[in-house]
């Protein structure tokens, strides 16, 4: 029995969609990613996630511009980023002084098989300001701002996961993933 077929057998929600990947390179600036998104993306809106040496930060794409709560973002300190839709996703990472990465978008290209899966985020809502809520996990001492306009007590993000089988072994697997949207993850 093939990877796939054990994985519908125990429930998991394996879907089709027709997706294309694309290696993309660019220097380390934000007018070289905003052409990239320009050029690629579909739809002009979406979000970012960033990691930097020291933290995490979330922020808008609107117009294929990237902005935060309170300004632009300093792109040079990236060490990845994320920026995505609920139709695609840039996937950057900082290696060797420039961005290297992947493009990808759903209902082009080639048949793929996914599963989506959902995480919530750590902490609770505490406050809300220009279309970013405020998250505190004062326990573990972590604050986070995302961007998004649903109204609930708890957030989390949906992720694609894009799954591929070996035919010499028949094992399946995630070969890849990306963001989707970040949710409001209320437990009732």
């Amino acid at each position: 029995m093939s990877g796939l077929n054990i994985a519908k057998k125990i429930g998991l929600e394996i879907k089709k969609a027709q997706t294309v990947f694309e290696p993309v390179n660019c220097k380390i600036s934000a007018v070289e990613i905003e052409k990239i998104l320009a050029e690629k993306f579909k739809q002009s809106d979406g979000i970012f996630v960033a990691w930097k040496i020291q933290n995490v930060i979330f922020g808008k794409m609107k117009n294929y511009q990237l902005t935060l709560k309170n300004g632009l973002p300093e792109v040079e300190n990236f060490l990845e980023c994320r920026i995505f839709n609920e139709v695609e996703e840039l996937h950057l990472k900082n290696i060797s002084g420039e961005f290297r990465g992947r493009y990808v978008r759903d209902e082009i290209g080639e048949e793929n098989f996914f599963a989506d899966s959902f995480a919530r985020f750590w902490g609770k809502f505490t406050s809300s300001e220009n279309g970013f809520v405020k998250l505190i996990d004062g326990e573990r001492k972590l604050c986070l701002e995302i961007p998004t306009d649903v109204q609930a007590e708890y957030y989390g993000l949906l992720t694609r996961n894009y799954i591929d089988s070996d035919d010499e072994t028949g094992l399946s697997g995630y070969v890849d993933y990306r963001f989707l949207k970040i949710e409001g993850a209320d437990v009732g």
